[in-house]
């Protein structure tokens, strides 16, 4: 062999080791591609999760929107205080119906009660939430005593996705602004003569409310005051006034600032007698003392001075009663539940001077009578007129017809409300004097219906079936 005399064994260079590199690209795309199939993995798996997340928010928020749906609704509700608690799903139906039945929230459907429970839309419908229905719920009543449980299901864009919750309410009686007024009737008032309506001590209480939407003047102050501010329900009418001073003001520009049109109604009340008639319990015979009497119907006395009347004087339809002379009241005037409105054949006329005390002011003998504070008059079905001086009247006086003629006047601490839909009218030389209004003690007897009132304390949301 042949050796390289100018090269030494140990500088040889060893051989180069072919396709390493090769290899180590091939690892490197492997393991970027498990990265990137990863990474594909986990971002489609994200996109998922959000969407079901998404999905399941659209449903909650759907129930929670129902919910807040249903419970403005229920608080709209206008049952009456009497209304008996086996009648109470019957009752809350045909309320929802009336609040809910032909508006476009529906979208045709209807309430329905089957199978003791409400269903609002009937049969499997929704209630939409937004414009292009991706939202809706659908709400169900029951009762559980005298409680309603209120179940809404919403659902988002994907109906098999929803979500549930429940909530208790109880009733609670509605309140209305209806004593914010010194003078109210679902009729037109008219005030003629010398006729004066004024607030005692601040006079804006002797302010007025006409509810009556056919008549193009609800109001009409022909007599020489209104110290307080005119509202009428309807926006298109009118109030007619000349040469009086309404607002504090005679001036007919300024009296314009003291006109009120299109004013929220306030609810009316319901009234229930039952309580007077449980002591008034001595049928009415004759004589001028009365202590705790009822009439019966068709007795049609007459009162001719000296008359003396204490505690409760419960009146039965058809009655026609007049009171003349000097009537000496300490206590209440109130008639019987359901009386027909019929006011040829019910009257209650106050001709001569009364002199009213509240039964407040019985001797203690009287016992829990002396509690059924608030009110003179409740006579609903009847036509109640008054053309003597009441001096001052210790209570409220409702009845379905009011009339202050003649040299009628006094004070009354309360207000005087208007129950039907027919004039009342004040005239002659007539003062009434409103001593107080916007009370929120009502007086015994008198509602202003029922609502249901949530329960926070009962909120749950239900699992998923």
């Amino acid at each position: 062999m042949r050796n390289n005399p100018g090269r030494s064994p140990s500088s040889r260079r060893p051989r180069a080791r072919r396709g390493v590199v090769s290899l180590l690209a091939m690892l490197f795309l492997i393991l970027f591609s498990v990265l990137a199939i990863g990474f594909y993995a986990g971002s489609t798996m994200s996109v998922q999760v959000s969407r079901n997340e998404r999905v399941a928010a659209d449903a909650q928020l759907a129930a929670e929107g129902g919910l807040a749906f249903m419970r403005y609704q229920l608080g709209a509700v206008d049952l009456p205080a009497s209304t008996p608690d086996a009648n109470l799903l019957s009752a809350c139906a045909a309320e929802l119906g009336r609040l809910l039945n032909g508006t476009a929230n529906m979208g045709g459907k209807t309430v329905a009660l089957a199978a003791g429970a409400v269903a609002v839309p009937s049969a499997t419908g929704w209630v939409p939430l937004d414009a292009a229905g991706r939202q809706r719920f659908r709400g169900t009543v029951t009762q559980s005593g005298t409680f309603l449980i209120l179940t809404v299901v919403g659902a988002g864009p994907d109906a098999a996705v929803t979500r549930t919750v429940r909530l208790q309410f109880q009733k609670a009686p509605r309140a209305s602004a209806l004593f914010d007024y010194g003078v109210a009737s679902r009729g037109k008032i008219v005030t003629s003569g010398a006729a004066r309506i004024i607030g005692q001590g601040d006079p804006a209480r002797g302010s007025i409310l006409s509810t009556n939407m056919t008549d193009p003047t609800p109001v009409v102050v022909g007599g020489k005051e209104v110290s307080g501010d005119i509202s009428i329900v309807n926006p298109n009418a009118s109030v007619s006034y000349s040469g009086a001073t309404i607002g504090g003001t005679s001036n007919y520009a300024q009296i314009a600032d003291h006109i009120h049109k299109g004013v929220k109604e306030p609810d009316f009340p319901d009234i229930d007698t039952t309580a007077y008639a449980a002591y008034a319990t001595t049928k009415y015979t004759g004589g001028k003392t009365l202590d705790n009497v009822y009439i019966a119907p068709n007795t049609n006395p007459k009162f001719n001075g000296g008359t003396t009347i204490r505690g409760v004087l419960f009146v039965k339809a058809p009655n026609v009663i007049d009171f003349g002379g000097n009537v000496d009241i300490q206590g209440v005037v109130v008639v019987e539940n359901g009386a027909t409105m019929d006011l040829a054949k019910n009257a209650l006329n106050f001709t001569g001077n009364v002199t009213v005390r509240g039964v407040e002011t019985l001797p203690a003998s009287y016992g829990g009578l002396r509690n059924l504070t608030g009110a003179f008059v409740l006579a609903p079905g009847y036509d109640v007129s008054f053309s003597g001086s009441f001096s001052s009247v210790s209570g409220h006086i409702m009845a379905s017809r009011i009339k202050f003629w003649g040299n009628a006047g006094g004070t009354v601490k309360g207000s005087v409300i208007n129950l039907a839909d027919v004039q009342m009218d004040v005239g002659g030389s007539s003062e009434v004097v409103i001593a107080s209004t916007g009370t929120s003690n009502y007086p015994t007897g008198v509602t202003f219906g029922t609502k249901f009132a949530p329960l926070p304390d009962t909120y749950v949301e239900l699992p998923m079936e």
